[in-house]
């Protein structure tokens, strides 16, 4: 029996490297997501922030917070999609809201909300 601890989450090299290579690229000042069509019935989301970023506290900090805003958004979402966030030096000093409207900003301009969170 294998089941997934987090089937929302993408862990493999493969699965990044697909997402960067075929996917689309969206972005702004805080973050860049690489957003890629599968065949999945739901969006898994990876995370990536690089070293060049900060400690790992703060880079720590700003993966839970990309985390946080995804769970509260990912009901939102429109399934079939696997998406990968790259934290910038930027999204260190970030609030909660913040992560969670810039995220939704681009997750609209990646048109993969669902059409009555588009009308929002």
């Amino acid at each position: 029996m294998s089941y997934q601890l987090h089937p929302e989450r993408l862990k493999k090299s493969w699965e990044f490297q697909r997402a960067y290579k075929k996917g689309k690229k969206y972005w702004d000042a805080y973050f860049v997501i690489y957003v890629y069509h599968t065949q999945l019935k739901q969006t898994r989301l990876g995370i990536t922030v690089s070293k060049k970023v900060g400690k790992s506290v703060q880079r720590n900090r700003v993966k839970r917070l990309i985390r946080e805003a995804f769970r509260v958004l990912k009901y939102k979402l429109r399934p079939h999609y696997d998406i990968v966030v790259v934290g910038r030096t930027a999204a260190c000093g970030l609030k909660m809201q913040e992560v969670r409207d810039s995220l939704h900003n681009l997750f609209l301009r990646a048109s993969i909300l669902t059409n009555r969170e588009a009308d929002r």
